[in-house]
């Protein structure tokens, strides 16, 4: 240490000398390592041909959100119906009457079914964004479909999806029951039930008063001339008549259709309308509408479903109603449509 204090001088300089040498080993080293380090960068570098194709989903995201209008779904707690929607800077709908307060038209019923007369909730309108405050919405049709608003209400179907509609047959209603002026007279018979004699030998006088031909004498099994009626079975009855207060004859002689099988009762010395009835319909799929007379026990197609498949017939008729058969079997009640001038 006296050493250092003596020549302090010369032992900075040994230090200084020592740290050039050190400086001189690390240059030496870094020049070595030079060239290994820039191999990578003078390295020749591949051409690539094709350019990776570049993601736009987000894109496209982001300009399908552009292009909606700003809204918001305010929470409703304890209400009935959908959601409450509206345009951001736009103020809800609110419908007034006289003598009460604003309410919004979520509530309640403005417009009746035309049919029923039952009332359509304001909520299912606003369920498919349907013009609710325009006058005419319950008969507009907005998928195009054939059918009005309120007859798909009325069906519980989408008025919104041209696909789902009620069945074509609820458009159809009863317009006129038609019966044919057709009367048959039992007029007399030549046998007498009373001493037994064999119903097989009798005569039956039968007038038919609308087609104007001569009275006619039938044994039984005989078709009537000029209809598809044959005699079928007789039966000798009698019933008291207080007007001459005595016993009468009100033997009936029975026919059937051969073509349908219906039977008709003529009774003795009275006049009988003939079983044959027609339906005229009127279908209001699409507008505007057409008539159909469709015969009793008759089938019949409705557009546009024209197949084999589907065909209806006519059962029973009468002039409160028709009862048709539904291409699945089940009956089907059509009634006249009170929207509707009678008979048109």
């Amino acid at each position: 240490m006296n050493w250092i204090k003596k020549r302090y001088d010369q032992f900075l300089l040994a230090l200084l000398a020592v740290g050039l040498l050190v400086c001189a080993v690390l240059l030496f080293l870094k020049v070595q390592s030079f060239g290994d380090n820039f191999t990578s960068a003078v390295a020749t570098v591949p051409q690539i041909d094709k350019v990776p194709p570049v993601p736009l989903d987000k894109i496209d995201a982001a300009k399908e959100k552009l292009a909606q209008p700003p809204s918001w779904t305010p929470t409703r707690e304890n209400t009935e119906g959908p959601p409450e929607r509206g345009s951001l800077f736009v103020s809800q709908h609110y419908i007034t009457k006289e003598g009460s307060p604003p309410e919004k038209p979520g509530k309640g019923a403005l417009y009746k079914d035309s049919l029923t007369q039952q009332e359509i909730p304001n909520t299912w309108f606003m369920q498919y964004g349907l013009p609710l405050l325009e006058a005419t919405v319950p008969l507009q049709d907005q998928d195009k479909d054939g059918f009005t608003n309120e007859d798909e209400w009325r069906g519980h179907t989408d008025p919104t999806n041209k696909d789902s509609h009620p069945p074509y047959y609820t458009k159809l209603f009863l317009a006129r029951f038609i019966q044919i002026p057709f009367r048959l007279i039992f007029k007399s018979y030549d046998g007498d039930p009373k001493k037994g004699d064999p119903i097989t030998k009798f005569s039956f006088q039968i007038d038919t008063i609308d087609l104007r031909q001569p009275s006619d004498f039938l044994k039984m099994g005989e078709m009537v001339p000029n209809t598809k009626f044959k005699l079928e079975k007789f039966e000798f009855k009698e019933a008291y008549n207080p007007k001459i207060e005595d016993k009468e004859d009100v033997s009936e002689l029975t026919l059937v259709n051969v073509d349908t099988a219906d039977k008709i009762v003529l009774i003795f010395n009275r006049i009988t309308n003939s079983p044959d009835v027609y339906a005229l319909f009127v279908y209001e799929w699409p507008q505007p509408a057409q008539m159909i007379q469709v015969k009793k026990l008759q089938e019949f197609v409705l557009r546009p479903e024209v197949d084999e498949q589907h065909h209806f017939k006519l059962l029973d008729i009468n002039d409160a109603e028709a009862q048709i058969q539904l291409p699945s079997g089940e009956k089907y009640t059509v009634k006249p449509d009170p929207r509707r001038p009678a008979g048109r």
